[in-house]
């Protein structure tokens, strides 16, 4: 069994992690490992939790969009929404449905302007799930699909 002992020597104190068994029915230390003094080991258990956290975090939006967006492709909008308007322009980054789907998972997620949608969908994690780029959300084109429908 391990343990933590503390020795005093010259006044000061220095730390042991320690193994004891029985030997011939006796308990004795058959293992002892210098750990340092309390600065010492303050200063590791320090540094551990240092290294132990990121540099940077990102919190991203994720389970209203992720419920919506869910709901949407149950509901199969986008396949309807294309079956109707027809295919996409070869210039736009997604179908016509996609670009509806997306706007009404705006509305009822947090209402945005178009020409603000791109700056929004950078502040969620609907790119991961939906595998629509930040790139392809330019305001011009969802006016397009408006039209066109």
């Amino acid at each position: 069994m391990s343990s933590l002992v503390g020795k005093k020597v010259g006044g000061k104190t220095y730390y042991y992690l320690v193994e004891s068994a029985r030997v011939d029915g006796e308990p004795r230390i058959v293992s002892q490992r210098y750990l340092g003094s309390a600065e010492d080991l303050a200063a590791a258990v320090a540094a551990r939790d240092a290294a132990s956290l990121p540099e940077r975090t990102r919190h991203l939006a994720f389970g209203d969009v992720a419920a919506v967006w869910e709901m949407l492709t149950r509901l199969d909008v986008v396949g309807l929404v294309d079956e109707v308007a027809g295919a996409r322009r070869s210039d736009a980054g997604a179908s016509v449905g996609t670009y509806l789907a997306l706007a009404a998972l705006n509305r009822l997620v947090d209402p945005r302007s178009k020409a603000g949608f791109a700056e929004w969908w950078a502040t969620t994690a609907a790119d991961r799930f939906t595998k629509i780029p930040t790139r392809v959300l330019d305001h011009r084109r969802f006016w397009d699909a408006m039209h066109l429908v």
